[in-house]
């Protein structure tokens, strides 16, 4: 087990409060930023940075300044800062929406904890008060502002980086300035995301969606309640078997279908398999289990066979809290989801050999797990983008019946399903 400590800090003050995190956190981003960054160091690309930030978030301006003033202006932190075109990274999670007593976003933060901040601040910046978890000094993960707008991100399942900013500067930004789910889409479709991502909304009307942003495509804004790694369709296969996330998809439909589970069976069923994880060797272990409850403007963080931790606007408190990562899920509650959840069919998909992994470009015939994995994908396929929908039939067709069917086949005839001119008519 990974002893973990998690802290809560008040940020209301940039040159004080927001300079601590600073002091603690920069020199573990430097070095990564610069690692990964390089030779694009530089005042040319500071400069392009500074001006999309200006451009396209000017309500970050301020704040930004602010934030160089408090770095004593390092060049390196000034660049870092704009939130422009940052390092690839990843994180797989799962998230859900639930509409029942009161408007609810749960999710589970999936990485490892010693690449994570395991900071929770309460910010109040320009009128604006934020309870979230800290990601990249300035940007959050997931969060809630005090008007009733909670967002959470998803890490989209493609490895394609383009040009943008990174999604936890785009987090902080539609909490800083949005106020329910119909401003926070518009400000989504109009920022650039550098990578693939899901960003799921609740506001404390009940108003719901969730948006998927991939680099230089439209936005595609939808009304799922539940969200993991991947968009309309697989664009990563390897990913989609490490990452299980078809199989976490399938299972939080079924789970919500019956309309009849309640917050506590919701949070069991993030707090044990298949939506938690305890692979944290490699950089997917389940970090976290939060929960955000917009109407009453409370969250908290869990974790198997911990006490939960709360806070709400009403009451935050600098605090900490060490708990043990990777305890045992509890099993029996879940086991007690299978009769909605069909268990059964949901442990069957999760087994994947690794070798099929490493050999998922080659002409390996897919067993009939992953077969149903990849067919599972197809149902959340928009309508608008499918060109051939005889294509579409020949591929279902073979992942239900063909077991010859390899990953060559897979990719020929997706490519023909998806890249088809979409008809006009």
């Amino acid at each position: 087990m990974l002893p973990t400590t998690f802290r809560a800090r008040k940020i209301e003050t940039i040159d004080t409060q927001w300079h601590a995190v600073f002091d603690d956190y920069w020199p573990a981003y430097k070095a990564w930023y610069g690692q990964k960054k390089r030779d694009d160091i530089n005042p040319s690309a500071l400069k392009q940075g500074h001006r999309q930030l200006v451009a396209i978030m000017p309500e970050m301006r301020p704040l930004y300044e602010s934030f160089l003033e408090a770095s004593n202006d390092c060049p390196v932190a000034a660049q870092f800062l704009t939130g422009y075109q940052p390092p690839a990274y990843l994180v797989s999670c799962s998230q859900a929406v639930l509409l029942n007593e009161e408007p609810l976003l749960i999710r589970n933060y999936d990485l490892s904890p010693d690449l994570s901040e395991n900071l929770l601040t309460q910010s109040n910046w320009l009128g604006k008060e934020i309870i979230g978890t800290n990601e990249c000094l300035w940007g959050l993960n997931d969060g809630m502002n005090k008007s009733g707008l909670v967002a959470s991100l998803t890490f989209g399942g493609s490895n394609k980086v383009g040009k943008g900013f990174g999604i936890p500067f785009i987090m902080r930004y539609v909490l800083q300035t949005c106020e329910n789910v119909k401003q926070a889409i518009k400000a989504l479709q109009r920022v650039p995301s550098h990578m693939a991502y899901n960003v799921t909304l609740v506001d404390k009307q009940g108003d719901l969606a969730t948006v998927m942003l991939a680099p230089g495509q439209p936005s595609i804004v939808t009304r799922e309640r539940c969200i993991t790694n991947h968009q309309a369709r697989v664009t990563w296969p390897q990913q989609a078997v490490f990452s299980k996330t078809l199989e976490r998809k399938q299972f939080l439909d079924e789970s919500l279908a019956s309309g009849k589970m309640n917050e506590q069976q919701l949070r069991n069923a993030f707090l044990a398999a298949p939506l938690l994880s305890g692979n944290y060797p490699q950089q997917f272990g389940t970090v976290y289990t939060a929960v955000y409850k917009p109407l009453s403007g409370t969250m908290s963080y869990h974790w198997p066979g911990e006490k939960a931790w709360q806070h709400s606007f009403a009451d935050f408190r600098a605090s900490a809290k060490t708990v043990s990562l990777g305890k045992q899920a509890n099993l029996g509650k879940q086991a007690n989801l299978g009769k909605q959840a069909n268990l059964g069919k949901q442990a069957n998909l999760g087994m994947v050999h690794a070798d099929l992994i490493e050999n998922a470009d080659s002409d390996h015939s897919l067993p009939a797990s992953i077969r149903q994995q990849l067919l599972q994908s197809l149902v959340y396929l928009p309508v608008s983008v499918v060109g051939q929908p005889d294509a579409l039939d020949k591929l279902k067709q073979h992942l239900q019946a063909d077991n010859s069917f390899c990953w060559k086949g897979y990719a020929e005839q997706i490519a023909q399903v998806w890249h088809y001119p979409v008809p006009t008519n």
